[in-house]
């Protein structure tokens, strides 16, 4: 009986501890941003997308002042918060607008103007 209980507890803990390690290499894998999403479209597209989708919510500040500081998958997962919202963004130009954001640098004219 005693015997049981320990193989029990030992595959109770070998369970958790490899579901752990999956959940860890499924989140880094998630926000890797290692994606392929695209070229970087011209400074005029990239400005033109932003003030078309983006500000129809939010003020150009916000936007501004989140640029060279998120992540591939962090624009990514903003992106998707903001279609669930209900943002009207093809997955064609969710990946535009996520290039655009993650290509230009902190202070950058084309939204901080």
């Amino acid at each position: 009986m005693k015997t049981r209980c320990v193989l029990m507890k030992t595959a109770t803990r070998f369970t958790v501890y490899f579901s752990a390690m999956v959940l860890i290499f499924y989140f880094l894998t998630a926000c890797s941003g290692s994606a392929n999403i695209g070229e970087v479209p011209p400074e005029a597209v990239c400005s033109s997308m932003i003030n078309a989708t983006c500000t129809r919510c939010h003020y150009k500040t916000r936007i501004c002042d989140a640029l060279g500081t998120k992540s591939v998958g962090k624009w990514k997962k903003s992106i998707t918060y903001m279609v669930k919202q209900g943002a009207e963004l093809t997955q064609d130009d969710q990946n535009k607008i996520v290039v655009c954001l993650i290509s230009l640098p902190k202070g950058s004219q084309v939204v901080c103007d």
